[in-house]
């Protein structure tokens, strides 16, 4: 008779694990999701992909092997902060457009080269987004501090 309980509980247990490790999965699988969206600059439309999770966050467009001069990275975070980025495992040169709470450019680096690792790029002022472009974007569009920022409908 205890052995008929014993082998509930060992079931149940499995079971229990079993739900635990699916839901760990599910949930680190949507941490690498890359939700999309558009960004538009003066006009310009550009299709990014979000980083809005640590692990997107720091993969950015690492390993990526180009990007496209209609494409981006936005990197968005909780907080305004001075938020750093290196070109660690890049493949090509960006311009980094760094945007506050207001969606106002308020820091540009432009034409960022993977051979800049491990410098570190940092705005003088704090923003809550990060934009990453194709090399000389900025300058083609006449991209400026102070320009404005819409971020278009996000979806999957």
């Amino acid at each position: 008779m205890f052995g008929k309980y014993k082998r509930k509980i060992i079931a149940g247990i499995i079971v229990l694990v079993a739900v635990l490790v699916v839901s760990v999965g599910i949930i680190a699988f949507l941490s690498k999701v890359h939700y999309k969206s558009r960004v538009a600059i003066d006009g310009k439309v550009f299709m990014v992909d979000i980083a809005d999770t640590d692990y997107l966050l720091q993969k950015g467009l690492s390993g990526r092997s180009l990007i496209f001069n209609d494409k981006g990275m936005l990197f968005a975070f909780k907080k305004p902060d001075t938020y750093g980025f290196w070109m660690k495992d890049m493949l090509f040169a960006i311009d980094i457009l760094w945007i506050d709470e207001n969606l106002k450019i308020v820091y540009i680096e432009k034409a960022v080269s993977p051979q800049s690792y491990p410098k570190i790029f940092t705005p003088d002022q704090k923003s809550l987004y990060v934009l990453e472009l194709a090399p000389g974007q900025s300058d083609i569009l006449n991209i400026k501090i102070g320009d404005s920022v819409q971020i278009i409908k996000r979806y999957l």
